[in-house]
């Protein structure tokens, strides 16, 4: 028997008490109204079918066991981000395990636009004495780059799209909550290559006692105003909304395809491919 049945033929039922007779219903007994609330609050997964009752909790759910999933091979974006990856290495192509797409959460998504409209604001404020930026007014200046770190789960391995909640898994904890706001600056580079030199070689030999292993990451990032890091730069200085990191601060305040670009808002980065691989 469908479990579903009785409750429709309650509904159902209700719905015909006259307006004038809602008063003579015996006490203690259920109407339409009590109904609606519990329509209201069912939440279900769509990726497992397991039911909530509060759209935060589906969010939460969502957030950590459906974080992320691999792009299969007839997936036409694995082949796009695959190109991308691999694009500027030197000599040997690196091997890759895995791609992975991050499904950001509604609330992560609407905090990057939110901060592209505060960039697009300040560029397009007028009687601004510093250089009108058309980019930045169109688009908040927005960049693909490269983020390489750790991980220590099996995150996508068979399957697997659960997040851990390991405090020293750097992907994890990224994807989870962003990237931190203590952190000095999130670094970012035009290719995957300069980001996999950015991490020592041997990181994984020196902690491989705790299973560590390396992953890129790759981000759209709203550089806004890029300014120049002289060794005096400030990150709060108000005219810049990302930094060049460079050896020499003569050249222009301009981004060059070898730089690295510093971040300081977290709101400013939205990972959304994770790339395990080996080079």
């Amino acid at each position: 028997m469908d479990a579903s049945l009785p409750f429709a033929s309650s509904t159902r039922s209700i719905s015909f008490i006259p307006p004038d007779a809602q008063s003579t219903t015996r006490p203690g007994s259920l109407t339409e109204s009590d109904y609606l609330p519990i329509r209201n609050e069912i939440h279900p997964c769509l990726n497992c079918g397991e039911v909530f009752q509060k759209p935060g909790l589906l969010e939460q759910h969502q957030s950590i066991k459906h974080a992320v999933c691999e792009l299969l091979d007839d997936d036409p974006g694995k082949n796009i981000v695959q190109i991308i990856f691999t694009t500027g290495w030197p000599g040997k192509t690196p091997i890759i395990s895995r791609i992975m797409k991050i499904h950001n959460t509604p609330k992560i998504l609407a905090q990057f636009e939110e901060y592209r409209e505060i960039v697009k604001s300040k560029a397009a404020r007028p009687g601004d004495s510093r250089r009108r930026d058309e980019r930045c007014i169109a688009d908040g200046n927005e960049l693909l780059r490269f983020h390489c770190t750790t991980f220590l789960c099996d995150l996508g391995q068979n399957g697997n799209s659960s997040i851990c909640v390991n405090q020293y898994c750097n992907v994890c904890e990224i994807i989870g909550s962003g990237f931190s706001p203590k952190m000095d600056g999130i670094s970012t580079l035009s290719n995957s290559w300069r980001g996999h030199v950015a991490i020592p070689d041997d990181i994984e030999d020196e902690f491989g006692f705790m299973n560590v292993k390396r992953a890129m990451i790759v981000c759209r990032v709203i550089a806004g105003r890029i300014g120049c890091d002289t060794g005096s730069g400030d990150k709060d200085d108000p005219g810049y909304d990302s930094l060049v990191g460079r050896e020499s601060g003569a050249r222009q305040s301009r981004l060059e395809e070898e730089d690295e670009l510093i971040v300081f808002n977290p709101r400013a980065v939205l990972p959304c491919f994770v790339i395990v691989y080996t080079a």
